[in-house]
């Protein structure tokens, strides 16, 4: 995982366009890299210029040739159906993702984006094809404008495609994050994630983040958003849980020895352990978020829970017991995951009568 600016391997810019961004990936780049081995890449690209005393030409190209014309064609497509060619700065970064990922055939993608950046993300995830959207592993989009109307229908069932991997955090106290519905998850990019947001004071602050609140080390969203973020979150971790078997499989299918496929186990051991920690976070934040429809939604959770980790890792040496004692690492036990959690419902229910 990205974890430093140190991996920077490009910054691309759109001399005309006034695209920004920048590609980071796994390895540090040099002159003896092979582009075929590096296996995660990250793209993260920038919001409108805002200083126009320090930079007038980008903030031009940004604020009047980009975002203005594009608010247009969004509420004439939302509003009156008309739709028209995309901005040059979106186009400019539909072809550059797909570049970056030609440039690396075997990298995984994911993706960052802030407001102006948000709808050059937007535009470049639709413009994917199967190939490349098979490679996309997560987008996290930040106060963009919802450039859903303004795509093409095969640009929108591309995006469809992807929904349970994109993150669309808005905050509807800031102006910028146009033609979103008020409720819903259809007619936009990914998975709406509504911020519960609190008054920053100031127009701009509120538009960087500014209204952002968290509590007890969680971002607060609204409740009407909780339920598909969690099910989005379910299926991308199953999703990552079969890449590691795929990648398993590989690995014997290549022959390797048995002191080999011992280690390769071991790293193996160590992803699932990593990806089923996210997987029972979600599940256990699944059962409070189900307490309103009863204990009768709580059992059985953990039995589910467990066939589905067994059929993720199916065909590997992890035995049930390796995927019990996983999950125990992680705080994740029948007693955690359902019996706990049912005398809580009982509780609460008993509190109501």
């Amino acid at each position: 995982m990205v974890s430093s600016l140190e991996d920077l391997k490009a910054r691309f810019q759109g001399a005309l366009s006034g695209l920004n961004g920048y590609i980071v990936t796994d390895k540090k780049i040099t002159h003896e890299t092979r582009p075929e081995d590096v296996h995660e890449v990250t793209i993260l690209f920038e919001g409108s210029e805002a200083k126009f005393d320090k930079n007038f030409m980008g903030a031009v190209d940004d604020w009047v040739l980009t975002d203005a014309p594009t608010a247009l064609q969004i509420s004439m497509a939302k509003r009156l159906g008309i739709k028209t060619g995309k901005i040059s700065q979106l186009d400019a970064a539909s072809k550059e993702v797909k570049a970056a990922m030609d440039r690396y055939p075997n990298a995984r993608f994911k993706f960052y984006a802030h407001s102006l950046g948000g709808l050059n993300l937007q535009a470049s995830l639709g413009s994917l094809e199967d190939k490349y959207l098979n490679r996309v592993d997560e987008a996290y989009i930040y106060e963009a404008p919802n450039l859903y109307p303004q795509l093409s229908d095969a640009e929108k069932k591309q995006v469809d495609k992807i929904k349970y991997k994109i993150f669309n955090f808005i905050d509807k106290r800031d102006l910028v994050t146009w033609e979103h519905s008020e409720e819903g998850n259809e007619g936009v990019v990914g998975t709406l994630v509504r911020i519960d947001s609190k008054d920053a004071g100031d127009l701009g602050k509120q538009h960087m983040w500014g209204g952002y609140d968290y509590k007890a080390g969680y971002l607060n969203v609204k409740e009407e958003s909780i339920d598909d973020y969690r099910l989005a979150r379910v299926k991308q971790a199953k999703e990552q849980l079969q890449l590691k078997k795929q990648a398993l499989e590989s690995w014997k299918k290549r022959g390797l020895s048995g002191s080999d496929l011992i280690s390769m186990d071991t790293i193996q051991a160590m992803g699932i352990v990593e990806s089923l920690k996210e997987f029972a976070l979600i599940a256990s934040d699944y059962i409070l978020a189900v307490c309103d429809f009863g204990i009768a939604d709580v059992k059985g959770t953990w039995d589910t829970l467990l066939a589905s980790c067994r059929s993720t890792v199916s065909g590997s040496r992890c035995t049930e017991s390796d995927i019990i004692n996983a999950l125990a690492q992680v705080g994740a036990t029948k007693e955690t995951i359902e019996i706990n959690r049912i005398t809580e419902l009982e509780k609460i229910k008993k509190d109501n009568y």
